[in-house]
């Protein structure tokens, strides 16, 4: 493997990657572990805050359109899923010295590719079930059946990116790489999976003002809105 940057140098003078802890596991104890992991949890906690955010940016058209919410779970798990297969099938690559940070490209477009395939298959599912589930509009599937493979195909893309970068910097990529890509993907993923009902059900985040005629209709309580609506008193 070539271009990476120099590993650490532990106590008994075998090199290791950055963050990866001086003595074997079974001697490793429980304080250790948490000194070791606990930073990257921490960054990756913050980043998964993110998601809830997204969600908030997109309140009103996730009201107006509650089935999309049913899908949330399948279309981020699976995200989630095939970005960690991705990291598992690169970092045994590297660690079987198959591909390194000069194949990054050629990884990179192959786990894509592959990535997009295997949710355009799975959102192509979706659609079907969408024509045949009551109380589910095919609008609905079909920003499924269009955000599945575009996700999937970001969360492959990452999947063989950050063990690359992991190795480059000099870092971990079984402690890093799985947990940054899930955490990328989560925020990420909604957004992409938001956008997509956005452009099909063209949604508008701020409607039209009513006009001054319109609002004395609406308004009931108002005496010439009730005798515009034909009420009376």
């Amino acid at each position: 493997m070539g271009g990476g940057a120099p590993l650490d140098v532990g106590e008994d003078g075998e090199e290791r990657a950055k963050g990866e802890p001086e003595v074997p596991y079974k001697k490793e104890n429980i304080m250790g572990m948490v000194k070791a992991r606990g930073g990257w949890l921490t960054i990756f906690f913050v980043g998964l805050v993110l998601a809830a955010l997204v969600v908030e940016q997109f309140e009103h058209l996730l009201q107006a359109n509650v089935e999309l919410s049913y899908f949330v779970p399948l279309l981020i798990g699976h995200g989630g899923n095939t970005g960690s297969q991705s990291v598992a099938t690169v970092i045994r690559a590297v660690a079987m010295r198959q591909v390194g940070v000069r194949d990054m490209m050629h990884v990179i477009f192959k786990e894509s590719i592959a990535g997009f395939l295997m949710g355009l298959f799975l959102g192509l599912v979706i659609y079907i079930l969408a024509i045949y589930w009551n109380g589910l509009e095919r609008n609905i599937g079909l920003v499924v059946c269009i955000s599945m493979p575009l996700v999937s195909a970001w969360a492959n893309m990452l999947g063989g990116l950050l063990p690359l970068m992991s190795v480059y910097l000099g870092y971990n990529p079984a402690v890093t790489s799985a947990p940054l890509m899930t955490t990328v993907v989560d925020s990420s993923g909604l957004i992409i999976y938001f956008m997509v009902a956005a452009a099909i059900l063209k949604f508008k985040d701020t409607p039209d003002e009513e006009t001054p005629l319109e609002r004395l209709i609406v308004d009931q309580a108002n005496p010439i809105g009730r005798k515009l609506l034909g009420l009376g008193w």
